[in-house]
């Protein structure tokens, strides 16, 4: 019971720090985005209040109105996932993937769940390509000078990605060479104790 829970803790953990930091940020509603249309995103914002209220339906009219106002807005889709995969609709979830990275292609965290997706489907091969395009883009962040401040989260992210993708000793090295540069960051120690299985199945339920 005690190993159940510990597991079922790191999962939220890493589903607020890796997945919804950046294509499934229901619980912040508002886009940071300044080029989105304001009508879009404010729809999507009460949307966002309607799923913290358990009316789903009534969330999910909204993410499609606040989608029809805007077709580059991104973040709709990201939030429609999260409903979807709660009522275990994985088609559905991995068609709302889709949109995603279609529209923010630069948004590494939207392969890695994307592929998370058609792992749970059972499309390996599809889903390899999507952990190792995830990679690609996390490997750009982390040289980019302009994004120091954000180098460890990133770095994280790519080791979690070498782990969907089965490298789990690679994974797990950069995981270690982090948690000695950042003994205090307690989440690294969550990354560390579970498997690629523990991942996919616990985020969806299983």
């Amino acid at each position: 019971m005690i190993e159940n829970f510990k597991i079922t803790k790191a999962i939220n953990l890493i589903i607020s720090f890796l997945i919804f930091i950046s294509i499934l940020q229901s619980c912040n509603g508002q886009d940071k985005k300044p080029e989105y249309n304001p009508k879009a995103i404010e729809m999507n914002n009460k949307a966002v209040q309607y799923a913290q209220t358990f009316k789903e339906d009534s969330a999910l009219i909204l993410y499609d109105k606040a989608i029809e106002l805007d077709d580059t807005y991104y973040l709709p889709h990201s939030n429609k996932i999260s409903i979807y995969v709660e009522r275990k609709q994985f088609d559905k979830a991995v068609y709302e993937s889709e949109m995603v990275i279609k529209k923010k292609p630069d948004l590494a965290e939207g392969w890695v769940f994307a592929g998370m997706l058609y792992d749970r489907q059972g499309e390996t091969e599809k889903a390899k390509k999507y952990y190792e395009k995830s990679i690609e883009i996390f490997n750009d962040r982390i040289a980019n000078p302009d994004k120091t401040d954000m180098i460890s989260a990133n770095r994280l992210n790519r080791a979690f990605s070498y782990i969907l993708l089965g490298q789990e000793e690679k994974g797990k090295a950069e995981m270690t060479l982090l948690k000695k540069e950042e003994p205090e960051n307690i989440m690294i120690d969550e990354f560390l104790k579970i498997s690629k299985e523990d991942y996919i199945n616990q985020i969806f339920g299983e």
